[in-house]
């Protein structure tokens, strides 16, 4: 047994023969992969969610549904694993489930000591004698120091009151008697004292609040250090932490979390994220090649309360996430036969960009599903080369406006450096206008058949590129929304769909597809959304009509390119029993 077996897994196998979290599996009845899943874009395999399943029904039994979380499942020779992402309720000792791929929880671990030693330093800082003498020292120094603000005040309005009554006398000096003289020669002197107090008011308690400041940075120096040690230590803990999760791959081989992240971003180094490796997918992965075990298929999926947050519905399958996990099983995925990304297929399959319509200095043309709007870091097609090859002698930018890879439709393309800077400064100014047309996962059930959603939006840094909604850091993003009426999706399974016709009123990233998906929006992701949703054929989001009037011309410019997915019989609500 390798010495990187977590203790939790090596009790287990000293106690029986076949470890608890390895559960049996009716395998009767399907057909087994011919591959082992891609993760980041799959369709569960039907022993996935026959194992979910029995996942869901322990929770339940058990007790464990109050804490929303993503579970998975891998199928393997025998049975199927199950895990759960980080902890659940708060610790690992969950032993129907695979353990971490370390157990930092242990009480008696290092990990565990060392936290409980910086988090007695960040006690001791703030409860120190340094501490409480600093803020004592500080609040000193804000009195003194408004006395002396207060002195300088009075002092300069008993000038100002002086100036102005002696400017009053002087008008009121008609000769240049003796008696003149010396009232002039007074009102100087009161002049002078005047200005005299105010400057010595502005040295006001200047020796008190010197001596204070040099005490306050002798303390604010200690206290520094005690925290300088305390973030050391803190980091010198996290990577401490990181180099105790080792990963196996079906080669066979072994690497280090730090090992693992910094092959994979070797000419662009990123911080490894905190909790990266307990995700459910590693975890799986890591305890059946520990046990010798031959993975088929895996999934994962939501179960409980979504958070408020995110996208997450229960009981939906998710792929795994890019900023954690996609360097980790990257490498573990080494030596297996894992199927091609189903994404690819019609990725690969598209058609051509076409021209609908172009003039001198613009063009309107109809983009497929699958093709990028600008170059991205893969080889597949995108609008803005094309746009070079198709028309020799562009200059400057061409895309004034991106749509998203999966989505197809109407995008206006600039032929010239000034019809940019025109066509931009329009969208900016919300002058042109977009109608999508999307389907959505099941049936309208609401009253209500047209709205607006307004769900600020910000990126998910930690499964980039997918969105989130976040009322602190979030970006404006307003949505109004017209409901077509409820059909079937014939050419994928007859499953029940809702036809949303949409009208962004602003423009940001993955909007339409946050502002469907979210529960605090529509609560209906858009059907084949695979950052959102779930897979099928495509993405169901296409941008069917533009508007907008020609910045050279002056003329109304409308154009409209039906959606490639057909209205099969769509239904309005009052329609629909």
């Amino acid at each position: 047994m390798h010495k990187t077996l977590s203790l939790q897994t090596k009790k287990m196998m000293m106690t029986t023969s076949k470890p608890t979290f390895l559960h049996p599996l009716d395998t009767a009845h399907d057909a087994l992969p011919k591959a082992f899943t891609f993760p980041f874009r799959y369709t569960p395999h039907p022993l996935c969610l026959r194992a979910a399943e029995i996942v869901k029904d322990y929770l339940d039994r058990e007790g464990l549904t109050a804490e929303g979380k993503m579970y998975g499942v891998l199928v393997v020779e025998g049975g199927f694993l199950a895990a759960y992402s980080g902890q659940l309720c708060g610790t690992y000792a969950h032993p129907w489930f695979v353990p971490p791929v370390f157990d930092y929880l242990n009480p008696e671990s290092y990990f565990q000591k060392e936290q409980a030693e910086i988090v007695g330093l960040s006690k001791a800082i703030e409860a120190s004698d340094n501490q409480s003498a600093a803020i004592e020292c500080r609040k000193q120094i804000d009195t003194l120091e408004e006395e002396r603000r207060e002195a300088v005040e009075t002092a300069k309005d008993v000038y100002e009151r002086g100036k102005k009554a002696r400017a009053a006398q002087r008008l009121m000096l008609s000769d240049d008697s003796p008696e003149a003289r010396s009232l002039a020669a007074e009102m100087e002197r009161e002049s002078q004292y005047q200005k005299a107090e105010i400057r010595r008011a502005k040295l006001k308690n200047d020796a008190a609040i010197k001596a204070l400041e040099v005490r306050l940075g002798e303390l604010e120096t200690k206290i520094r250090r005690a925290k300088d040690e305390r973030r050391q230590r803190s980091e010198a803990l996290q990577q401490w932490l990181f180099e105790q999760f080792h990963f196996r791959n079906g080669r066979g081989e072994q690497r280090s979390l730090p090992e693992i992240f910094g092959t994979y971003h070797a000419d662009n180094k990123v911080a490894i994220p905190s909790g990266a490796g307990e995700c459910c997918a590693p975890k799986l992965l890591n305890a059946a090649f520990a046990l010798g075990l031959k993975p088929l298929a895996m999934a994962e999926f939501w179960w409980g309360p979504a958070p408020a947050d995110a996208y997450r519905r229960t009981g939906v399958f998710y792929p795994a996430c890019n900023r954690k996990c996609r360097p980790i099983l990257s490498f573990m995925l080494q030596g297996l036969d894992v199927e091609p990304d189903p994404a690819r297929h019609y990725e690969r399959a598209v058609g051509e960009v076409q021209v609908l319509w172009e003039d001198a200095w613009m063009a309107v043309v109809a983009k497929p599903a699958g093709w990028l709007s600008v170059p991205g870091k893969t080889d597949l097609p995108d609008v803005q080369q094309w746009a070079r090859s198709h028309w020799s002698g562009l200059a400057g930018p061409v895309v004034v406006h991106r749509l998203d890879q999966d989505t197809s439709g109407l995008m206006i393309l600039a032929k010239t450096q000034m019809s940019y800077g025109w066509l931009q400064r329009m969208f900016e100014l919300r002058q042109v206008h977009k109608r999508y047309v999307a389907l959505l996962e099941g049936h309208w059930q609401r009253e209500e058949m047209n709205g607006t959603i307004s769900l600020p939006l910000a990126p998910d840094y930690d499964d980039l590129p997918r969105q989130r909604v976040d009322r602190e850091r979030g970006l404006e993003a307003v949505t109004r929304y017209e409901v077509l009426g409820n059909e079937a999706l014939r050419e994928d399974d007859e499953r029940p769909v809702t036809r949303v016709a949409f009208f962004p009123l602003t423009g940001r990233t993955h909007q339409l597809r946050m502002h469907a998906s979210s529960p605090e929006g529509l609560g209906m992701p858009i059907v084949g959304d695979r950052l959102y949703g779930q897979l099928a054929r495509r993405l169901y989001l296409h941008a069917e009509a533009l508007d907008f009037v020609h910045p050279a011309t002056g003329e109304k410019m409308h154009f409209e390119l039906p959606a490639p997915f057909a209205n099969n019989g769509a239904k309005r609500r009052e329609d629909v029993s």
